[in-house]
């Protein structure tokens, strides 16, 4: 893949983010306790909030091989692409964005992934976000956004 089509410098980003829907791919990492893997957020929209791991994928770039990348940069762990499932596409919303009071609107494409044992030993922190850690699926202070999601993977019978 072309460096120059996967690195957005902030100016052109900010005129994206302005004017139009952004595609996102949202994984949720599951252990074997059924437990979510959440992240605090460091960056805005969601910025000190427990969320899942999302992020843009770059055009070229295949979904599988986006879910990949971003496990790989962010959990530290090459995924089995046999045990991701696909659970929705979600609108995600919110009244800011990385460029501060510049409203955000993400399309969501959501997934989920068990991990195996081995895999959640090897999960490390990136320099992105605060710090990550399981919660219980039930806990009632997750994020509305994620609570939706829940529902969706139950109600699908994923979980």
């Amino acid at each position: 893949m072309n460096k120059k089509t996967m690195f957005i410098e902030n100016e052109i980003y900010k005129i994206i983010i302005e004017n139009t829907i952004i595609e996102a791919i949202d994984l949720m990492i599951i252990n074997q306790k059924w437990q979510l893997l959440l992240w605090l957020r460091n960056n805005e929209p969601l910025k000190w909030i427990y969320y899942i791991t999302w992020w843009r994928r770059y055009k070229n770039e295949k979904i599988i091989d986006a879910i990949k990348r971003k496990a790989y940069e962010e959990l530290w762990i090459k995924i089995d692409e046999n045990k991701i499932i696909f659970i929705w596409i979600y609108d995600d919303i919110y009244d800011n964005s990385i460029f501060g009071n510049i409203p955000s609107h993400y399309s969501s494409i959501t997934y989920i992934y068990k991990l195996d044992k081995d895999e959640e030993k090897k999960i490390r922190k990136d320099d992105q976000h605060e710090e990550l850690k399981f919660f219980d699926i039930n806990n009632p202070n997750i994020h509305k956004a994620i609570k939706i999601r829940i529902k969706d993977i139950k109600d699908k019978k994923i979980i």
